[in-house]
C-alpha cells in the first residue's frame, strides 16, 4: 500500500474509533482488518459488529460536521470520516463502506499499491 505514514495513521484511527464506538449498548466491539488485492490497489478493510448503516444515511457519511445519531445516544463532532476522506483523496485513493443497520459495517480505504 502506497501513502502517507501520517495520513493512513489519521485513517485508521478515526475508522477504529467509531468502530469501538458506534456499538449497541453492552457489546463487546469486535473488529477484524485485513488487506485484499483490487487491480494494480490494495484495499485495507475493517469489518465491525456495530449498530450498522441504514442505506439512506450512506451518503452523508463522508461529508464534514453530517450526523447520523444524536449526540445524546453516541458522542462526535462529524468529521472524522470526512477527514478520512479528504486524506485518502490526497493520496489518490478512495474511501467506502458497506453495511446494514444491526449487522455492522465494511469500512475500506483503496489506495495503488507500493510496487
Amino acid at each position: 500500500m502506497s501513502g502517507s505514514e501520517s495520513y493512513l495513521t489519521q485513517c485508521i484511527s478515526n475508522v477504529l474509533g467509531n468502530a469501538i464506538k458506534f456499538v449497541a449498548p453492552g457489546t463487546i466491539p469486535h473488529i477484524r482488518i485485513w488487506t485484499a488485492p483490487v487491480d494494480s490497489d490494495v484495499r485495507l478493510i475493517f469489518q465491525d459488529n456495530g449498530i450498522g448503516i441504514a442505506p439512506e444515511h450512506r451518503s452523508r457519511l463522508f461529508k464534514m460536521f453530517e450526523r447520523i445519531h444524536p449526540g445524546d445516544t453516541y458522542e462526535g463532532t462529524g468529521i472524522g470520516l470526512a477527514i478520512v476522506k479528504k486524506a485518502v483523496e490526497r493520496m489518490g485513493g478512495d474511501v467506502g463502506v458497506d453495511s446494514e443497520p444491526g449487522q455492522g459495517s465494511r469500512f475500506w480505504i483503496q489506495l495503488l499499491r507500493a510496487q
